[in-house]
């Protein structure tokens, strides 16, 4: 059997659950399957640019033949792949261009539950592309491996080491203690810190390995691999899930990859590789079948399999043990911020491509964190409006879509909260989620008109306008005395309790509505909660990043709970009355 064939009957094997598979890693094995039906044809309407070599699949089969595992109950031995691993990277090496008879992938992301031999992985594609293909394309290849700290950045390297112990190819490689070198072409390894991350725009790399990049709070080291400028470059990420939905792991690859294997969404990369291997949303986590969507290798052999069982056993007993089961071996995304106020998941559940009501003429709550006005001020509109859904009673439901948008004085402060946060508020602010007001302080004007322009382009007639008093007192008072309902919202718990938990309960029950904004997502999955005597409220004082957003949020809707609608018809019938 090829391994063209082999790998045919693996996906076919997966789509049809012969092989317990998640959803993605089914939506993986599809884009295989019509890649190889799309690589031989020739009626399509757009051409397939590319066709499978069999000779590069089966080097990288033998390559890693000639090495030796490293740790474990095969320590010692020879590898030889399992047809998951011929899966990721035969199609890594697999396809070409047509014309060019170059790699088609650049990018690769994998992401599997621990102790699946990622690293293996890993360090066998590095010493291939610094021996193989960097003699192939006669260049000296720069390749690189980075982790978060430094420990983590030498696990590939030195299970690079590892792996060639006794190996017929250790005599090509000259190993010394901060660097690996291939004698013929003189490439090399070096594994990266984080100043390098930093300052290492000089760098060439042909191969860049991202270990665990859910660790990573920045794209430093991903940004370090787009500098590639060899003839066959290649990034490779291999992961496991993480604990932090803000990092760029979850908010950019992982979403970003996860709508590549979608078939339902139109978004397509033909130069990116992807496998995501992870439990599905619905699956029972004591069932052991599913455990084998997000373990390709560790659910194969009797050790790893008693080894997750164990670990099992632990959560179950010691609930805080349950979120490092989920993300470690069931390849789980899960936020774990201590007194977190919000489940990620469910909140991203209620983001819409488009809001599916027409919102013009409605009625809306605007609330305010103006907080210190150095610092960042948001605004946020909430419109009740009555839907057709009905509730156990018969009731209609009430539905909040919200909008937010913030404020910062200056390039300078923008910044610094880019240092500190490490997020992108550069590109929140030119795709218009955020607004410099281009003063010393948070111009208060400024964000007025903002809101009043917002409200008059859409029709939408003010109801209350909600502030926290501290910093807005005077704009108050202006505000009331040209008319408006003016209305102060207290920062204690008996002010903010129901509004808090009434605003999660109603997003838990996916009555929020919201178009995506990654800056209130990412104040969202800061926000964490205080408690005292029963009561919550949002704690300011808990981290360093933002929460404005949501602040401003609650603060409306503190007062859009209560909003009451009028039936026109009943009023008007009312009114036609003879008595009148």
């Amino acid at each position: 059997m090829t391994i063209k064939e082999e790998l045919i009957k693996y996906s076919n094997d997966c789509l049809n659950d012969v092989i317990p598979s998640g959803q993605k890693h089914k939506w993986a094995c599809l884009r295989f399957l019509n890649d190889i039906k799309n690589s031989e044809l020739n009626i399509l309407s757009t051409p397939f640019e590319y066709y499978w070599n069999e000779e590069e699949a089966n080097k990288i089969v033998k390559w890693f033949g000639y090495l030796k595992h490293s740790k474990g109950v095969l320590a010692g031995q020879f590898i030889t792949l399992n047809t998951w691993q011929k899966f990721c990277l035969c199609q890594i090496y697999g396809w070409e261009n047509k014309e060019t008879f170059l790699r088609r992938f650049t990018k690769s992301f994998i992401e599997v539950a621990r102790k699946n031999a990622k690293s293996q992985m890993e360090a066998g594609v590095t010493l291939y592309e610094m021996s193989t293909r960097a003699t192939k394309n006669k260049e000296i290849y720069e390749c690189y491996c980075a982790g978060v700290k430094r420990e983590q950045s030498e696990v590939i390297f030195n299970e690079c080491k590892n792996m060639l112990k006794g190996s017929p190819l250790r005599g090509k490689f000259k190993i010394t203690k901060n660097s690996i070198q291939h004698v013929k072409t003189t490439s090399s390894l070096k594994p990266l810190n984080k100043q390098d991350g930093k300052e290492g725009d000089g760098s060439n790399p042909a191969l860049l390995v991202l270990d665990e990049y859910h660790q990573h709070k920045t794209t430093e080291f991903y940004d370090l691999g787009l500098g590639g400028n060899t003839k066959e470059s290649l990034l490779m990420i291999i992961t496991t899930a993480g604990v932090d939905l803000t990092y760029p792991c979850f908010t950019q690859e992982y979403t970003y990859c996860s709508k590549i294997l979608d078939p339902n969404v139109d978004i397509d990369n033909e130069e990116y590789f992807i496998d995501i291997c992870e439990i599905d949303e619905d699956d029972d986590i004591e069932d052991e079948e599913s455990w084998k969507k997000a373990n390709p290798i560790r659910m194969t052999y009797d050790a790893g399999i008693k080894k997750i069982r164990g670990e099992y056993k632990i959560a179950k007993e010691i609930p805080e043990k349950m979120i490092a089961f989920l993300t470690k071996c069931l390849n789980k995304w899960v936020q774990a911020k201590e007194n977190g106020y919000m489940n990620m998941a469910k909140w991203k559940k209620c983001e819409v491509k488009e809001i599916p009501y027409d919102l013009r003429n409605r009625v809306v709550y605007v609330g305010f964190d103006m907080s210190a006005k150095i610092d960042l001020t948001s605004v946020a509109f909430i419109i009740p409006i009555l839907s057709d859904e009905l509730d156990s009673s018969g009731k209609k439901i009430v539905k909040y879509v919200c909008f937010s948008h913030s404020f910062i004085p200056n390039r300078t402060k923008l910044r610094e909260r880019m240092a500190v946060d490490k997020v992108p508020y550069d590109s929140w602010e030119r795709s218009g989620y955020l607004t410099i007001t281009n003063t010393e302080i948070v111009d208060q004007q400024q964000v007025m008109d903002y809101v009043l322009e917002t409200c008059k382009k859409n029709n939408w007639r003010i109801e209350t306008l909600c502030f926290d008093p501290a910093n807005a007192s005077k704009m108050m008072i202006d505000l009331s005395n040209e008319g408006y309902v003016v209305e102060e919202v207290f920062q204690s718990h008996k002010s903010l309790n129901e509004s808090t938990q009434g605003f999660r309960e109603q997003i838990y029950c996916g009555n929020v509505i919201y178009t995506n904004n990654p800056l209130l997502n990412y104040a969202m999955s800061n926000a964490v909660i205080k408690t005292n005597n029963g009561l919550i409220k949002i704690d300011k004082d808990a981290t360093t990043k933002r929460i404005d957003p949501v602040d401003a949020l609650l603060c409306a809707f503190k007062l859009a709970l209560y909003h009451e609608f009028i039936d026109i018809t009943d009023t008007d019938e009312w009114l036609e009355k003879d008595e009148w």
